[in-house]
């Protein structure tokens, strides 16, 4: 099911480019490390066109190709390192949903702040089968736009983050958004 965006429109993308284009000038754009080295290169340009004319669902689509991503997923189980094939379809989806967000809740926050707005509401995108432990008491909460203009990413990046940081999204997989009070 797709997120759902209420104040996406041409507005609200144009903010979300100009934030990401100033993420990419600095000196340590956010790269999922899951992406191939091709991956890496390729991902600034596949998110401004998702930001320009898509949604997280075109940009899952376009994330979609096997040469984007590295091939062997590697995580912990049981405090144990474990590896296994990578899921590119579940990879992509995840990815695109996490980082549309991302830069939505980013440039609705600068857009709301140029127009005077202190608060918004912490809301589900959408209803998700798995999320992170956290996600749910972050339910409706209200908080100064300001604070989750600032806290960007705060939470995971850079590694290792600030874990008591309130980024919205919380992490890779959250489906929390902002919207107006």
């Amino acid at each position: 099911m797709p997120m759902q965006y209420a104040e996406l429109d041409e507005k609200t993308r144009a903010t979300m480019l100009s934030e990401f284009d100033a993420e990419q000038a600095g000196a340590n754009p956010y790269r999922s490390k899951a992406l191939s080295a091709h991956g890496q290169e390729a991902f600034p340009q596949i998110m401004r066109d998702a930001i320009k004319q898509g949604t997280e669902v075109t940009l899952a689509a376009a994330l979609a190709d096997a040469s984007l991503w590295d091939p062997i997923e590697k995580f912990m189980r049981d405090g144990a390192a474990q590896e296994r094939t990578r899921n590119i379809p579940q990879s992509a989806e995840r990815l695109a949903t996490t980082e549309f967000s991302t830069w939505y809740v980013r440039g609705l926050a600068r857009r709301l702040m140029d127009e005077g707005v202190t608060k918004c509401q912490v809301v589900r995108g959408v209803q998700l089968k798995r999320e992170p432990s956290d996600c749910p008491k972050h339910d409706g909460m209200i908080l100064d736009v300001k604070a989750v203009y600032d806290n960007h990413r705060a939470r995971y990046w850079p590694e290792p983050g600030n874990k008591g940081a309130l980024s919205i999204p919380l992490a890779p997989g959250c489906p929390h958004i902002i919207k107006r009070v």
